[in-house]
């Protein structure tokens, strides 16, 4: 509603004003009524009307006087002068001061109310042309803001001064930053959302900016620095423009003197935002420091094995040992990332180790259900972030270590021999046990060598003589046996078993037949 202010020395009158014109067919409300040219002053000051009726002859300060100190602070305010005085020099002052009309008392309603419809068109006029040149403004700011996020605003036009006005009033310090919102429960409204929400916070505070910069939002932020008490500060906005089921990421460029310097910052901030899985999430981070934490990939990079990686993480699981499986996958998460760092490349790099060590945990343990811990595996490519799916594995594998591990009261001495006795016919050495136990290879051997009375490779080649001959009883032929038993070299089969039973495999085999025959 347009607002009215009366202003008259005669109580009568200023009460007959106020029901004189159906003041809200026209859109007006009377807000106010004054007694003397002062009094009127003070109302306008408190009130800002848009029209003030206001009578010319009253005690102190009369009307004109009170229009011409009103109009040194409000030009576009609408007066109507009252006057029992049809005097031409009134008028030619009236005139003067832009006043919208003269009406002499006794006040004529029909005069009154076209004078009052008048203005009404003309408020309702100029209020819709601020809004649309507000309007104009605020699309005109949006895409320039769009242009400049996605590097494309020409620098000239970035040095411009109508972007400057566009931006308001200057600023020492301008920052970009850009979100990256992603949920589980997709929606095409979450940027929308949030942008409106930052968008009234932001003007608000008259901190900046919010605009759409897809697939990202993006605010353009005037003297508020993103360091640790701001950054924590607008992190907690987010959160709360966003919801509960929202995650995000966020992005911010170095802080800059001038708008346009910020052409230079965003190809760094944009960078880092395609490498959103290497971040961590609900965070803000700065291009800068982001970038230099972000692994780099080696061009003289060494092979990855993922087949050795899964062999180690398995021997942790397989013995127990919680500690050693979390080390393990943290070195496999090194290597894996130094080899490349990509998203995709990570996921199904541990899709792989993960099939590798389930296949060999299932085969000796049958409490493992491959479809239950497969799960595992599904739930790594639904992580948004690297150190988040390190932690889920972290958890799976502790509880997989946990439930099949071997790991008890038994010394160290006998859960070796165990392990020699589950992977006898595994390329194992004394080095390799030596890593899992976490232990010096020269230490180990002297106390294996106390428990057992054998040298390592000596104890590994009986048991595996021991389980040789079982498979020779059973029929199966001698290259069989020797490659079931860990030897890939028939010769070096013959030769060990030789050297333990003082005859070959097959004189073995045969003597062994004709004793059972009989």
């Amino acid at each position: 509603m347009h607002k009215v202010l009366i202003v008259d020395d005669e109580p009568m009158i200023r009460e007959g004003l106020q029901t004189l014109v159906d003041w809200n067919k026209y859109g007006f409300s009377v807000v106010g009524t004054a007694s003397n040219g002062r009094e009127a002053i003070e109302k306008h000051a408190a009130l800002a009307p848009d029209l003030i009726l206001i009578d010319i002859r009253m005690p102190g300060m009369d009307g004109l006087q009170a229009i011409e100190e009103i109009r040194k602070k409000d030009i576009i305010c609408h007066f109507l002068i009252l006057s029992g005085y049809a005097e031409f020099n009134y008028a030619k002052q009236a005139i003067a001061h832009q006043v919208d009309g003269y009406i002499l008392k006794p006040i004529d309603e029909d005069e009154l109310e076209s004078y009052v419809e008048r203005i009404a068109n003309q408020l309702v006029s100029r209020t819709e042309q601020k809004h649309n040149s507000e309007q104009t403004t605020v699309l005109l700011r949006e895409e320039m803001l769009q242009q400049l996020a996605a590097g494309k605003l020409d620098a000239d036009a970035a040095r411009n001064a109508e972007f400057k006005a566009l931006l308001g009033e200057p600023a020492k310090y301008y920052q970009m930053l850009l979100i990256e919102l992603y949920s589980r429960e997709h929606s095409l409204t979450m940027n929308a959302t949030l942008k409106k929400k930052l968008a009234d916070r932001m003007s608000q505070k008259q901190l900046g900016w919010a605009f759409s910069a897809e697939p990202y939002v993006g605010l353009l932020l005037k003297d508020y620095l993103l360091q640790d008490g701001s950054r924590e500060q607008m992190k907690q906005w987010i959160e709360e423009c966003c919801g509960s089921k929202v995650r995000f990421v966020a992005v911010a460029s170095e802080p800059v003197r001038e708008p346009n310097e910020l052409l230079a910052s965003i190809p760094a901030v944009r960078n880092v935002l395609k490498r959103r899985f290497m971040l961590q999430g609900q965070q803000i981070h700065l291009a800068g420091r982001a970038e230099d934490a972000m692994v780099s990939v080696s061009e003289n990079r060494e092979e990855l094995s993922l087949e050795a990686l899964a062999q180690k993480l398995y021997y942790m699981i397989d013995i127990g040992n919680i500690e050693g499986a979390g080390q393990a996958i943290q070195n496999a998460a090194d290597q894996i990332c130094a080899y490349d760092a990509s998203e995709q490349f990570i996921k199904s790099s541990w899709a792989q180790l993960l099939t590798i060590v389930l296949n060999k945990a299932a085969l000796s343990n049958p409490q493992v259900s491959m479809q239950e811990d497969l799960s595992m595996i599904t739930a790594l490519y639904l992580a948004h972030h690297n150190q988040e799916m390190l932690v889920q594995l972290q958890q799976r594998l502790a509880d997989l270590t946990a439930k099949i591990g071997k790991s008890d009261s038994l010394s160290v001495m006998k859960q070796m021999t165990d392990f020699i006795e589950r992977h006898y016919s595994e390329n194992i050495k004394l080095e390799t046990l030596a890593d899992l136990f976490n232990y010096n290879s020269g230490y180990l051997g002297k106390m294996f060598k106390n428990y057992t009375g054998e040298h390592f490779n000596t104890y590994l080649d009986q048991v595996r003589i021991q389980h040789a001959i079982e498979l020779l009883q059973e029929g199966l032929k001698v290259h069989q046996v020797s490659e079931r038993v860990g030897y890939a070299n028939v010769d070096y089969f013959h030769s060990k078993f030789k050297k333990y039973k003082g005859v070959s495999p097959s004189s073995y085999k045969s003597i062994s037949g004709k004793s059972q025959s009989e």
